[in-house]
């Protein structure tokens, strides 16, 4: 199911984190309080590798709810969120350098990440508030890529 540009762009962004860290698993896993059930029972059925069909999204609302918190519990201390409520993507700045959970790659980490809006992509009635988190997790990995390709 195309998912339109700015999804490519998390997909684009999320390969180059990989890249960077050459497709290893992380060190841990991300925290899992807030996320969404369906992600967790993505995880629980091996990531869809035994055929088991990708979970649904009945209720485009309360995932966003819980897409949102948990999200917020991935970011850095260092990273404030604006008047309207919104995370600031102003700069990175030297305080990118501490992405704080986010830095959790490979199966158990930002795949997740993705994988959340892949699920939420496909509902319709979601959309402004799905197309506000991809963005943002596009410019969060985009983040990512440039502190990982440092090294």
């Amino acid at each position: 199911m195309p998912l339109g540009c700015h999804f490519n762009a998390v997909l684009a962004a999320w390969i180059r984190v990989e890249a960077a860290l050459k497709f290893e698993h992380g060190p841990t896993n991300l925290p899992s309080r807030g996320r969404p059930t369906q992600v967790g029972t993505w995880i629980g059925g091996a990531r869809g590798t035994r055929g088991t069909a990708d979970p649904k999204v009945t209720d485009p609302a309360a995932y966003a709810r819980q897409w949102q918190t948990w999200w917020d519990g991935l970011q850095p201390e260092w990273r404030k969120k604006e008047k309207d409520g919104k995370w600031s993507t102003k700069e990175y700045g030297e305080k990118g350098n501490e992405w704080g959970p986010l830095t959790q790659w490979g199966v158990n980490g930002t795949l997740s990440i993705v994988a959340s809006l892949y699920f939420w992509g496909g509902n319709a009635e979601a959309e402004p508030q799905w197309e506000a988190a991809v963005l943002d997790v596009a410019w969060a990995l985009e983040g990512l890529v440039i502190f990982y390709e440092k090294f």
